[in-house]
């Protein structure tokens, strides 16, 4: 699943998303909203996909409060201004599956408690 994240949005900006400097974590929501509006118009939906698999791995479910605050924060709203009018059909997607990562979370934790 990265490796296909990493062959539509380049590697080497992600780290930017979570970035302290304004200017770094502006020029990488500004590629991929850039990104996103292309694979929109092209109506490349699994990829846009991987995109938002990618965020929610690498950034919302991250240890580091930066990552999950500032880089999933604004990697999702760059996502949905790309999106434009798909916005809602791909947002539930995300929220689904954010829900189901969730849950598999919750019942791994409960095995090793028991």
């Amino acid at each position: 699943m990265a490796a296909d994240a990493l062959c539509v949005i380049r590697g080497a900006m992600l780290p930017n998303l979570s970035n302290k400097l304004y200017e770094k974590r502006k020029n990488a929501v500004l590629e991929i909203e850039g990104i996103v509006k292309q694979l929109a118009t092209a109506g490349e939906h699994d990829k846009i996909s991987v995109v938002i698999s990618l965020l929610i791995n690498d950034f919302t479910y991250s240890p580091q409060a930066t990552h999950r605050k500032q880089g999933g924060l604004i990697g999702f709203a760059a996502v949905t201004v790309g999106l434009t009018s798909e916005a809602a059909q791909q947002a539930c997607c995300c929220l689904e599956e954010i829900h189901v990562k969730d849950i598999e979370q919750s019942n791994f934790q409960e095995k090793n408690q028991s």
